[in-house]
């Protein structure tokens, strides 16, 4: 998606949508995967000894950085046209 994305944007197309969509689907996945990790290792993944658990505090930071979730959602519904209006 990221190379579709520069490549639109090298030819001066508006990516906003398309770079929302990614980034949400990222920050999404990068705290899935280290929360299914955590799961397995159970107690022991909440250790310092143990890399899970840095990861867990790490990627988090990919769903907070730059906007939150919800303002990646507030942006794609902007760009689609769905977002309620006052």
């Amino acid at each position: 998606m990221w190379g579709v994305a520069s490549g639109l944007y090298i030819r001066g197309n508006d990516v906003t949508k398309l770079v929302s969509m990614a980034k949400l689907k990222c920050g999404r996945l990068c705290r899935e995967i280290p929360d299914s990790c955590l799961q397995f290792w159970e107690g022991m993944g909440c250790t310092n000894e143990v890399l899970v658990s840095r990861m867990y505090r790490d990627l988090r930071l990919i769903s907070i950085g730059d906007g939150s979730d919800e303002i990646m959602l507030s942006i794609i519904c902007k760009y689609m046209g769905i977002l309620p209006q006052k």
